[in-house]
């Protein structure tokens, strides 16, 4: 388990601009709100010492919707680098060791199922489509969103609004 150091004030998404750049990442299941906060003060640690090139970037990691690991950086002040967001991936890599669960399959996607997230393996997708389980309509959680206004904006879309609108038409 990582130690915790005292954690710098913890910045949130909401306190991120339109234009900062980000990442998502995907839990298999449910974070508990230990877990959640344990995710924050980890990544405000991160954060609070993350650099490209010997520049500070001013970044942020926050938890959606129970499920979502975001890393959020404003590249006005500077820009991440390769090195800096390969440190990055380590980061998340060290929190699917100390939470055990895994955050890099990017073969699971979210859904709103009437009364809760559901996930499903992108190659499921035609079934789940062709059951009607799934329809153009479903509210879908695209995390190949670039920009927090995106993450804002089209992160929750119905699935013909995201990228898999690709698999209505198969």
């Amino acid at each position: 388990m990582t130690t915790l150091e005292t954690a710098p004030s913890i910045k949130r998404i909401t306190d991120m601009p339109d234009h900062a750049r980000t990442w998502v990442y995907k839990a298999a299941r449910v974070l508990s709100a230990a877990e959640q906060r344990m995710v924050r003060d980890l990544g405000a640690n991160f954060t609070g010492s993350w650099a490209a090139h010997g520049a500070e970037l001013d970044a942020t990691v926050d938890v959606l919707y129970d499920r979502f690991v975001v890393i959020a950086v404003d590249e006005v002040q500077a820009a991440a680098s390769g090195c800096s967001i390969d440190k990055s991936v380590g980061f998340i890599k060290q929190l699917e060791l100390d939470l055990n669960l895994t955050l890099t399959d990017r073969m699971i996607m979210y859904y709103e199922h009437p009364d809760k997230l559901s996930s499903f393996r992108l190659e499921e997708l035609p079934e789940l489509l062709k059951q009607g389980a799934i329809t153009a309509d479903t509210i879908v959680y695209d995390d190949l969103v670039s920009t927090v206004g995106d993450l804002r904006n089209q992160f929750r879309v119905p699935l013909h609004e995201s990228w898999m609108e690709r698999y209505l038409k198969g």
